[in-house]
């Protein structure tokens, strides 16, 4: 997702993202409702890659409503408080649009806390119990790149125009 450097613009994508967010954060609870009733089946898994996948989403899915309260408040609060970039860098770089980035400072620890406390904890284990893994690598990629959110200005050049005259497309 990208954000418009024009303000006005700006102000209604993310009005419309934080609308999507609401929506997106019942649909992980109860998603994650949905896994803890299948846990009983993950205990019984023989093979280590089925449980590590399932200890894994488990994880993400409790990390993810973290994100999205925090992804919510970051929008809230870069409205009222927008930062001040320039819109144009040297040799020849202009702003093109905000991305999104993650972050380690979070803006609602009242909200997101008890969900990163959790993710943590679940991340920790899949990285204990599946040392070596893909698996343990995504969990230990997860909570290094932090729960809350920032929006970074992109810089770019511009597009090179073509020299010359263009040239047809052959029909085949």
């Amino acid at each position: 997702i990208h954000f418009s450097p024009r303000p006005e613009e700006f102000i209604r994508q993310a009005i419309e993202s934080q609308a999507h967010a609401r929506a997106y954060l019942p649909y992980l609870a109860r998603a994650q409702k949905e896994i803890e009733k299948i846990k009983h089946l993950r205990e019984q898994e023989a093979s280590p890659r089925w449980q590590a996948n399932y200890d894994l989403i488990y994880a993400q899915l409790i990390a993810y409503q973290a994100r999205i309260y925090e992804y919510g408040a970051y929008l809230e609060w870069f409205m009222k408080n927008p930062k001040v970039v320039p819109l144009t860098k040297a040799p020849n770089l202009t702003l093109v649009h905000w991305d999104i980035h993650t972050r380690k400072e979070i803006l609602r620890p009242e909200e997101s806390q008890p969900y990163i406390e959790k993710a943590d904890e679940l991340f920790e284990a899949v990285i204990h119990d599946h040392p070596g893994t893909p698996w343990a690598k995504r969990a230990a990629d997860e909570r290094a790149r932090g729960y809350g959110i920032e929006l970074v200005p992109d810089y770019e050049p511009p597009y090179p125009q073509p020299s010359g005259p263009l040239i047809p497309i052959p029909k085949y």
